[in-house]
């Protein structure tokens, strides 16, 4: 599964994802991972929650993040829920190139069955027509 939180900055993307990770994580039998491209948002996060800044890792581009995903996903089989905040922000591309990122997300999803949660700032009235399903 998939969802993604589609919209301008300031409209509450990120409240909703610390919101939606802090109840998950309570009621979760797997782990639950953050990924963010700051780490101001730790301290808003259970300590249940594997917390990654993923200015940590040299990751560049939504192929190498793709493959930053497979190994998290894989290192741990109890991993049941990602949430990814700030993907456009995080892989420096726009939302309109990333239909074979989203395309592997789905593979790991189904695979392994991880939810992804997922915020992307934008224009919620421009999304495009592959990400749509996810909103």
């Amino acid at each position: 599964m998939i969802k993604v939180f589609y919209g301008k900055k300031g409209m509450g993307k990120t409240k909703q994802m610390l919101e939606n990770a802090n109840s998950i994580v309570n009621t979760s039998n797997g782990n639950v991972v953050y990924i963010d491209d700051s780490s101001e948002l730790s301290v808003k996060l259970s300590h249940k929650i594997r917390f990654v800044n993923i200015l940590d890792y040299p990751v560049f581009g939504s192929e190498a993040f793709l493959g930053f995903i497979c190994g998290v996903a894989s290192q741990n089989y109890d991993i049941e829920t990602i949430f990814i905040d700030g993907l456009t922000y995080i892989i420096h591309q726009d939302a309109d190139s990333l239909r074979a990122f989203f395309e592997g997300l789905e593979k790991i999803a189904d695979k392994n069955n991880v939810r992804f949660f997922i915020s992307i700032n934008g224009d919620e009235n421009a999304i495009p027509e592959f990400i749509q399903k996810y909103v």
